[in-house]
């Protein structure tokens, strides 16, 4: 299968992918899964990896010389001081009803500099809004370490300086004056540039947000910032993770894929609930690790030689590199692939579905694949460290999915081979009856 066919495919439910990728238009998206947990989350980072929003950011430095304000005149009475121009008719007036003696009374007319004019403070709301979502919203930090979102790192240093240091618009006083809608259609018509590009991003911002239940509003987003992932090989692993979703369930609520967990979706049935994971270990429920203490307890040349040569290894690279590496892990997996399904009343684990994908079309390579999907079934344990086939068999599952490979069927009821060319790549996930009481 293709790029352009399994994009095609997956596109309106990829909407979610955030991790390493190129941001471009993707057409492929004709209805968008819009049951987003953190929707609002989504459509922030989206609108921040917008051309026209670093665009805006890179040139506030200079463009920010251009700040404009007005100012009024405005008359008033001092005595012992003069400020501005004095006003000889008013301030005669002054003295003879006050104190024709006081040669000290002046009226002054003064020039004040206005800093809330309209334009300011849509300038100030716009920069404001940028700032909350950088800084107060949402954490970027893991965002940073993909090319399409890197800039950010410099550009929301030059956001907290106007925000914070810039002495102009730090005399706006944007709290006491509400920017209305009308002021930001007014500022769009704005000669200087800096106040135009202001108004469009926050009254595109506000439109968002309004309408982020508005279909249309949110696809023309998301289909001018899609991420699409770099890799293929992961491309293909979320083709398949959004396969399984779309056959198991229509009422996904889909997770930002941000590297954090890697959790993609979760939904219901009458009796259970289910999470699906790629590239991940899990939830903290299951357990993808076997300690170095574990194995030393077996009583063989093999492992004893094993658990020594990483002792010597750690020895050689404290000495040459000045660091080592952890040496109680003995095993440590994780999955391209993970399905947990608990009992909802309960809230038990009652099966997990470990899925290896492998895009290929060779024969061994699959193999190789199907040989860790069996270490990951063999040696997955619960939250307490109890083997989950120990407990009882029919609690995990092993999916193996390839590309162009025509696969038999598999004398295994544990362990299913799924092939791009197969007949019926429907995944039909079923709970079954757990006899073994659970831990």
């Amino acid at each position: 299968m293709k790029r352009t066919e399994i994009m095609k495919e997956v596109s309106d439910f990829l909407i979610v992918y955030l991790k390493a990728g190129k941001v471009g238009m993707n057409s492929f998206i004709k209805k968008a899964n819009l049951n987003i947990s953190q929707l609002d989350h989504l459509l922030m980072i989206h609108f921040l990896i917008r051309d026209d929003v670093k665009q805006f950011v890179r040139e506030l430095p200079v463009e920010i010389r251009r700040f404009k304000t007005s100012t009024r005149s405005t008359n008033k009475v001092y005595s012992g001081e003069v400020r501005g121009q004095i006003n000889w008719s008013n301030t005669l007036k002054e003295r003879i009803k006050r104190n024709h003696n006081d040669r000290t009374i002046f009226s002054c007319n003064e020039s004040i500099r206005n800093y809330d004019i309209a334009e300011n403070l849509v300038l100030k709301e716009c920069l404001s809004t940028l700032y909350q979502i950088l800084f107060l919203k949402i954490d970027t930090s893991r965002l940073e370490k993909y090319d399409y979102f890197k800039e950010w790192k410099e550009l929301k240093g030059i956001v907290e300086d106007m925000i914070r240091k810039n002495v102009y618009l730090s005399k706006v006083q944007s709290e006491e004056s509400k920017v209305t809608n009308r002021m930001i259609q007014k500022t769009l018509t704005h000669r200087n540039p800096l106040y135009r590009k202001a108004a469009k991003l926050l009254l595109d911002y506000r439109e968002l947000m309004k309408g982020k239940y508005d279909e249309d509003v949110l696809q023309a987003l998301l289909v001018e910032t899609f991420i699409f992932p770099d890799k293929e090989e992961v491309l293909f692993e979320l083709y398949w993770t959004i396969q399984l979703i779309k056959c198991s369930t229509e009422n996904a609520q889909l997770q930002l894929i941000n590297g954090k967990n890697n959790l993609v979706a979760s939904w219901e049935d009458e009796e259970h609930s289910y999470h699906i994971y790629h590239d991940s270990k899990g939830s903290p429920n299951i357990l993808f690790h076997v300690s170095t203490e574990e194995v030393a307890e077996v009583e063989h040349p093999f492992i004893k030689k094993k658990i020594s040569a990483m002792d010597f290894a750690h020895q050689v690279a404290e000495a040459s590199f000045q660091g080592g590496f952890d040496q109680t892990t003995y095993w440590r997996g994780r999955p391209d692939i993970i399905i947990e399904m608990y009992t909802k009343e309960t809230d038990e684990l009652v099966k997990v579905v470990i899925g290896e994908v492998k895009d290929t079309k060779r024969t061994e390579y699959a193999i190789t694949g199907l040989r860790e999907l069996i270490d990951y079934m063999e040696l997955i344990k619960d939250k307490h460290g109890v083997y989950l086939r120990e407990k009882n068999e029919s609690m995990v599952e092993g999916r193996l999915f390839v590309e162009g490979i025509d696969v038999k069927e598999s004398t295994s009821e544990h362990v299913k081979v799924h092939s791009l060319f197969s007949k019926d790549v429907k995944l039909n996930i079923t709970v079954p009856k757990i006899k073994t009481k659970l831990s």
